[in-house]
């Protein structure tokens, strides 16, 4: 009788705690959650609330998320996850998971509810997980952001345009061995081990058409899609900075960009190319390429599965007697003995002398300035903006970079102006990210000084950048009369000027971000007063908004702002030449 108790009771407390465990399971609040996937926003994800610390995301949501394929097993309540050819395999109600053949114990069981099955943040944010998806990924339950970052050596790919020549620069981690061929139409770049997330630049230069790339295999593969057949090519390769660059030389002259009636137009150019010029580099003649040079994969074993695919598709497609001369050059000076280096070349200087441009990091130290949704301070991304700028100009020997902070330090505003009135600085270009109550609000924006502000948001602007000054106390009446003379004479001085640099870089910007571009704007920014040259600031995307802030802490999209802002400058000082030429 005592066992038929014993047995009644055992059979009531586990149907209580059957029941109990049902209940919590039906009574799951969802919420929707903010997944930023390799800097894009990805809606439609949830996320579902156990109590106030505990969280759970659906094993078929998650699939969506990172691509993946499930095999549902229902006789056995397991679900196995397929991603990149490894599996993960997962039971219901239970704390432990299958890795490929790894198995880990995770702090919180998964749970079947309504035919799927739930898990923890903790499994996708494992070490586990990261190596089979080949992606880091972050969970910040105060704010509900789940950030996806796949893993990539290759940091940016970058371009620059001149009226003679554009440039592609593809930014490594480490120094990798490459291949480049060519169709009738395109440069294609192989980079032997190379990780890079699928992205593509749309340039229109009237050479470049735009830059592919992504990760096919075991390599990254950069496609250049041509407009305009090229004189000449040329690539190099350095260790330090470790980077691949591909050098397009014009067949022709490139219009050169100007400013008018307010708008921007195109110039033509005044000596056009020669028929020779034009003829000078025949891709469309399938006969000129057909000896394949796989030299610097010699090294590469035929019985290696992987490298013998990798051997039959990384070919040059160029004949040695026409093309591999003094004007084409396939270089690697990681290995001089892998190519041609090339010649040095002494540069003709465009100026009299360096134009010296002072960079200004936004805030600092005490002044974090505005604080993203995931905790990322709009300081910090700032300076290494400014220090991906410097180290541009610093490559151009047409231009000086002198930074106003090198570190996380607090200089009031008027002495940021200072340092640039000190060094006879002939541009000044401050460096922010802006902010919005509105999470939604996103894009580049540009400011010159002006007393009277654009719009309602452009005064919210600058009362947000100048609040710093309540950290800086008041200032004496004669510095304070100082600084409104010096406004004065930089509104009527330097305004045009600051007005069309703007929309320079605004332009630049419009392009390479793939950010909405919400153009020039005038603002009273007090680091701007007092600037005895042209000066603008810059505020590259929105801090505030959830994938603007996931884009800003990535280095492929700061060395983009940088670039801009690059390009602007450049593009400003040729109109200064074409009208100092004209006259």
């Amino acid at each position: 009788m005592k066992k038929i108790i014993s047995l009644f009771f055992s059979a009531v407390v586990l149907f209580v705690l059957v029941f109990s465990y049902a209940s919590a399971d039906n009574s799951l609040s969802s919420q929707n959650v903010n997944v930023v996937l390799d800097g894009s926003l990805l809606s439609g994800i949830s996320v579902y609330k156990i109590s106030d610390d505990t969280y759970y995301f659906s094993v078929k949501e998650l699939a969506e998320i990172y691509n993946a394929v499930l095999d549902w097993k229902s006789v056995s309540s397991k679900v196995t996850m397929r991603l990149n050819n490894r599996k993960i395999d997962i039971k219901a109600n239970s704390s432990g998971i299958v890795f490929g053949r790894k198995f880990k114990k995770m702090s919180l069981p998964s749970r079947l509810i309504k035919n799927d099955i739930y898990v923890s943040p903790e499994f996708v944010t494992s070490k586990e997980f990261s190596e089979i998806a080949d992606a880091e990924t972050s969970w910040n339950p105060s704010s509900l952001i789940l950030t996806v970052t796949h893993h990539a050596n290759i940091s940016a790919v970058r371009y620059f345009t001149k009226s003679e020549s554009s440039k592609v620069r593809v930014q490594l981690d480490k120094s990798l061995q490459y291949k480049i061929s060519k169709n009738a139409d395109a440069i294609i770049l192989t980079i032997l081990r190379g990780k890079v997330q699928k992205d593509s630049i749309n340039v229109n230069n009237g050479v470049i058409k735009n830059i592919q790339y992504a990760t096919l295999g075991c390599s990254a593969v950069v496609t250049i899609n041509l407009d305009q057949v090229p004189k000449n090519i040329k690539t190099t390769s350095s260790s330090n900075p470790a980077e691949i660059v591909v050098e397009i030389e014009h067949s022709r002259k490139i219009p050169v960009i100007t400013l008018k009636d307010g708008g921007v137009s195109e110039i033509k150019e005044e000596h056009p190319s020669t028929d020779e010029n034009l003829n000078a580099l025949d891709l469309t003649s399938p006969e000129k390429f057909g000896h394949s040079q796989i030299s610097e994969f010699d090294h590469l074993s035929e019985n290696d599965e992987e490298n013998k695919d990798l051997k039959d598709t990384l070919v040059t497609t160029f004949e040695s007697g026409n093309i591999i001369d003094d004007s084409f050059i396939i270089a690697d000076d990681t290995d001089t003995t892998s190519g041609i280096i090339p010649k040095k070349e002494t540069k003709k200087k465009k100026f009299e002398r360096k134009k010296i441009i002072v960079v200004d990091a936004g805030h600092g130290g005490k002044d974090s300035g505005a604080v993203g949704p995931n905790g990322t301070k709009e300081k910090d991304l700032n300076l290494d903006i400014a220090y991906e700028l410097k180290s541009i100009f610093d490559k151009d020997d047409d231009f000086e970079a002198i930074l106003t902070r090198k570190d996380d330090t607090f200089i009031p505003l008027a002495e940021r102006a200072n340092i640039a009135n000190e060094n006879n600085a002939d541009l000044f270009i401050s460096i922010h990210c802006n902010s919005n109550l509105d999470r939604n609000v996103s894009g580049f924006e540009i400011y010159y000084l002006s007393e009277k502000a654009t719009d309602s948001e452009s005064a919210a602007t600058a009362v947000l950048e100048n609040s710093v000054l309540e950290l800086e106390g008041k200032p004496s009446k004669k510095r304070a009369r100082l600084q409104e003379i010096l406004w004065s004479m930089t509104m009527t001085t330097f305004m045009n000027e600051s007005s069309e640099l703007s929309a320079f870089i605004s332009s630049q910007a419009g392009g390479r971000l793939k950010i909405p571009s919400r153009g020039g704007k005038q603002a009273s920014f007090y680091v701007l007063r007092g600037t005895q040259m042209p000066s603008v600031l810059v505020e590259s995307a929105f801090l505030s908004n959830y994938s603007e802030e996931a884009k800003l802490c990535t280095k492929n999209f700061r060395v983009s702002v940088a670039d801009s802002i690059y390009e602007g400058v450049i593009r400003y000082y040729a109109k200064k030449e074409r009208d100092k030429n004209s006259k």
